[in-house]
């Protein structure tokens, strides 16, 4: 027969190899899940500018528009296409975006040192 003190401590073993086998498997299954993910880089051809008519503002430069919780940026007028391709080929389906409105009504596109940016407009 085990003696009680023997009993408990398999037992506290016992206890404590399966509670580090749980947290080893959830952090396992964590960070597969997202290691799958890459980060979202548009081309640097989509900012580029000679003055501030060739930016525009738009609405979503991530997997979220503005009204989504995403971001508003400016880029070059004629690659909007651009952008809205490559976004829609980066961005997963089932992307789950919040529902808070981040647009501002304020901003403009403006010309940089050859790159487009959003300003006030009141600049």
């Amino acid at each position: 027969m085990m003696s009680p003190r023997l009993a408990r401590h398999l037992l506290s073993v016992s206890a404590l190899s399966a509670s580090a086998v749980l947290v080893l498997f959830g952090l396992r299954s964590s960070y597969e899940g997202t290691a799958r993910s890459r980060p979202l880089v548009p081309p640097f051809e989509l900012f580029w500018c000679a003055k501030d008519d060739d930016c525009a503002v738009v609405e979503r430069l991530g997997c979220c528009s503005c009204a989504e919780g995403g971001a508003q940026a400016a880029v070059t007028a004629w690659r909007r296409d651009d952008l809205r391709r490559f976004l829609k080929s980066a961005c997963n389906p089932e992307q789950v975006c919040v529902q808070v409105n981040l647009c501002r009504s304020d901003l403009i596109a403006r010309c940089v040192d050859r790159r487009c940016v959003l300003a006030f407009a009141h600049e």
